[in-house]
């Protein structure tokens, strides 16, 4: 179904919602509009961070810790 034709149907429905539950339906547009915009966001984040050599430690070896490291608490 094509975005317009959504929309129509989207808008003989919305038609015959009572006030309250038409702000309902609002609230929720807002808030799936706030979270792709949010999800873009931390997609561009996510691809500035690794296209930088901020974080190349991460890449690096880890360091390995052996049962004798670890030190018991008195």
């Amino acid at each position: 179904m094509t975005k317009k034709a959504l929309l129509i149907k989207a808008t003989k429905k919305l038609e015959k919602l009572s006030p309250e539950k038409l702000q309902e339906v609002l609230d929720f547009a807002e808030f799936l509009l706030a979270k792709t915009e949010s999800d873009i966001h931390n997609e561009t984040t996510l691809k500035t961070a690794a296209a930088s050599e901020a974080f190349s430690f991460v890449n690096e070896d880890k360091v390995q810790y052996k049962l004798s490291d670890i030190k018991k608490k008195k």
